[in-house]
């Protein structure tokens, strides 16, 4: 067949997968970079990756007025991707203007820590979620409500004593020991209970744990609010890997039968969408030679999103690539609320669209990837399985590895 007369260019992809544009629907950006920066560097890695959206969480003390008008000039001004914001919602402030928030930034998704990080992040109690819950709903739109769901005492008593009995010498398969996996379960099994009472959907965010895992395949069939996500790291690193204080994260990577129900709860279904929860760090940054006490959590990892999934999912676990793919495209989508404009080829949606080879083997290299992060978690790791074109709005960005996008096109998603 040839193609109609007025086709431009035609993109040989025989032999190769073609998927809607990639959706990781968990970033932070600007947290350790000014944003500007890093909505330049890290959402180029995002397109090398086969990522033409992201969905990114925006917090800070302040009310989201004061700083979040100049964030979504910078997201159109800088961006390569296609932006979905959250919002954290910390503070009675924030929770005050909930419903203006909906109205004047277009935004339908927010989040709220139930263990937060100390100093960076507050944490909040089960009378401030329902607040959070029914001003949301005053709102008269159709949001959800994203949460880190672990049990705040719970994984600060055992933060103390792991503390108390290892102290300098503690490494990072101890860290893993300070955020036990039962302060996820009883988390989500509380939260999954204020939801169903206040009849709002929430979106539990990389979820780590087998006993959380296994607790929602209970909760999960009978109670339709509750939304679940893990991220392509828990989905491929444990704590016994020997990337050291680098793999540092809340919640920390547990152990082989946490990955495998993880894999399970993706190929079940249970598992709605992935993310990637990109915090992006450089070696220094992180503080890596400190010890696990005084590093920082996060790493960089859009770029590897995609292909992490592919290797492991499709190519070593055989799992159907339409059943991972559609954690990352369709689910995400509808999740918060931009299908059938993303999440799918087909006519009138948005053409962000990635070829994929299963047949390329490459290895992960930090020095090769495009993220201003100087480490990566998968170093010297083979993986098969590669984007090797990406095209974003109908715009080749990507071709054979090169960047190829004229300037950056990226576009503030409202709701």
């Amino acid at each position: 067949t040839h193609p109609p007369a007025d086709v431009k260019e035609v993109i040989d992809a025989s032999n190769r997968y073609v998927m809607p544009g990639i959706i990781d629907p968990h970033v932070h950006l600007g947290l350790f970079a000014p944003l500007k920066t890093e909505l330049e560097t890290e959402t180029k890695a995002a397109l090398f990756g086969g990522v033409t959206t992201i969905g990114c969480y925006f917090g800070g003390p302040e009310s989201h007025f004061k700083v979040f008008p100049s964030i979504m000039e910078d997201i159109q001004s800088y961006s390569h991707t296609d932006v979905i914001p959250h919002l954290v919602i910390g503070s009675d402030e924030q929770k005050s203007e909930i419903v203006d928030y909906t109205k004047h930034f277009g935004i339908t998704s927010f989040k709220i820590y139930m263990n937060g990080i100390p100093g960076l992040i507050p944490d909040v109690d089960d009378a401030f979620i329902m607040d959070v819950m029914d001003e949301i709903k005053r709102s008269g739109k159709e949001c959800i409500l994203c949460s880190h769901t672990e049990n705040r005492y719970l994984v600060g008593r055992a933060f103390d004593k792991i503390k108390q009995e290892k102290g300098d010498n503690a490494d990072i398969r101890d860290w893993t020991d300070t955020h036990p996996d039962i302060a996820e379960e009883e988390a989500v099994i509380r939260l999954a209970y204020l939801a169903e009472n206040a009849e709002l959907p929430v979106y539990m965010v990389h979820i780590s744990s087998k006993a959380a895992i296994d607790r929602l395949r209970q909760i999960k069939p009978y109670n339709r609010y509750v939304n679940v996500e893990t991220t392509s790291p828990y989905l491929s690193i444990t704590r016994d890997s020997s990337m050291g204080n680098t793999i540092k994260m809340e919640p920390p990577f547990r152990d082989d039968k946490d990955l495998e129900a993880l894999w399970e709860g993706v190929e079940d279904g249970l598992v709605d969408t992935i993310g990637t929860d990109n915090v992006t760090l450089t070696r220094a940054e992180k503080n890596i030679d400190a010890s696990i006490w005084d590093t920082i959590p996060g790493y960089s990892a859009l770029e590897t999103h995609l292909p992490i999934l592919l290797h492991e999912g499709v190519v070593k676990r055989n799992i159907p690539i339409e059943k991972v793919i559609s954690k990352v495209t369709k689910n995400p989508a509808e999740k918060f609320n931009v299908y059938p404009k993303k999440g799918t080829i087909s006519p009138g949606s948005d053409a962000d669209i990635v070829i994929v080879d299963l047949n390329i083997s490459k290895e992960i290299k930090a020095q090769d990837l495009s993220s201003r992060s100087d480490f990566s978690i998968y170093e010297n790791r083979v993986v098969k399985g590669w984007p090797v074109t990406t095209i974003k709005a109908g715009k080749v960005v990507i071709r054979d590895g090169e960047f190829v996008a004229n300037g950056s096109n990226g576009v503030y998603i409202s709701r």
